[in-house]
């Protein structure tokens, strides 16, 4: 399928991860055979003269077997047990080591990743046209080009390493068995060796193309990166709507401190700024503050629970730039507002 020119941004991590969840990941399945190869060659170089010391004892065991009446000594049920016995201590080393490199080179290729998704039945999956489809899209025809030319590379690297040796290989029916069996086993080697060194680089040049592919594919618009960016931060409604539900409770919270207040201080009528002193606090606290609207609630919850109310418009002004909600009046500001808790402490006193 050709890739649209309009996705032209990298993928974002939640766009990686959406693509893992629903079953696409980079894999090279060269890499995999190329891995699993050389694992079985270094295994059989460390265990080949053990294995074949055990094929030739067993050999040697079946063959004493042959003789007649053996068979029927030793039982069917024996000889199957011997059987199963031989192949288990030949292949499981084998098989155990295929399994776990299996599992190491998919966890470095594509991470852990279980899914069941792409084992999920889909009915578009069984429509001979779409499956026709697939068969001649662009990907299936690059992936039949890159399967002959790996044919081709692999048959002439057996072809340069075995025609050298044909006129060699012919002579050994004419040499002792053991010489003969040397000069197979250096021919074969230097084909296995040979062929599994091209399996690896064309198995590199095929994990750098898949991942390659798989970036392509997993590319975003602008759009969408930017629609991805606005769902992980919210809505600016969303968040208008959030701001407005927590200033409307810190207004809550303001409000309900008011009636703690020591004076409130006011513009008159634009500013208004709750101070709070007592014996606990080493200086006035800012409780409550707001302009306008917010101002006019102030003072009318503070009438409402006797609260005295002061009009000192300079003072008001600076305490609302000055001083932060909760917080203590700045030293500079102690003087004017000392003067007008001892006028409130005057009132109280005469009243």
């Amino acid at each position: 399928m050709p890739q649209d020119p309009g996705r032209t941004e990298s993928a974002t991590p939640r766009r990686r991860q959406k693509a893992r969840d629903e079953g696409s990941v980079p894999r090279s399945a060269d890499f995999d055979g190329a891995i699993l190869l050389w694992g079985n060659f270094f295994l059989f170089l460390g265990l080949g003269s053990a294995t074949v010391a055990l094929l030739a004892k067993q050999v040697a065991h079946f063959l004493q077997l042959a003789r007649p009446g053996a068979l029927a000594e030793a039982g069917r049920i024996t000889l199957v047990g011997d059987l199963m016995q031989i192949l288990g201590r030949l292949l499981l080393p084998f098989l155990t080591l295929n399994l776990l490199l299996a599992l190491a080179v998919g966890f470095g290729q594509r991470g852990f990743s279980f899914n069941t998704k792409p084992l999920q039945l889909k009915f578009e999956r069984l429509n001979p046209a779409q499956g026709f489809k697939r068969l001649f899209a662009v990907r299936s025809l690059v992936e039949l080009v890159k399967s002959l030319a790996k044919f081709a590379l692999l048959a002439w690297v057996a072809y340069s390493v075995l025609e050298p040796r044909v006129p060699v290989l012919l002579s050994t029916m004419k040499l002792p068995l053991g010489h003969s069996l040397d000069l197979f086993q250096s021919a074969v080697f230097a084909l296995y060796r040979n062929v599994m060194l091209a399996m690896l680089l064309l198995a590199l040049a095929d994990f750098a193309w898949q991942r390659s592919s798989w970036e392509k594919s997993i590319r975003m618009t602008k759009q969408e990166v930017k629609d991805e960016a606005k769902d992980a931060d919210g809505s600016p409604e969303v968040k208008q709507r959030q701001k407005g539900i927590m200033m409307a409770s810190a207004r809550r919270r303001m409000l309900a401190a008011v009636p703690k207040a020591t004076v409130v201080v006011t513009n008159p009528t634009h500013v208004a700024v709750a101070l709070r002193y007592d014996e606990k606090t080493a200086a006035p606290i800012c409780v409550a503050k707001g302009l306008d609207h917010l101002a006019l609630k102030i003072r009318e919850r503070a009438q409402e629970t006797g609260v005295p109310i002061l009009e000192r418009p300079e003072l008001a002004r600076a305490l609302y730039r000055a001083v932060d909600l909760d917080q203590p009046i700045p030293n500079e500001l102690f003087q004017a507002v000392a003067q007008v808790l001892a006028f409130v402490y005057r009132l109280r006193g005469a009243a």
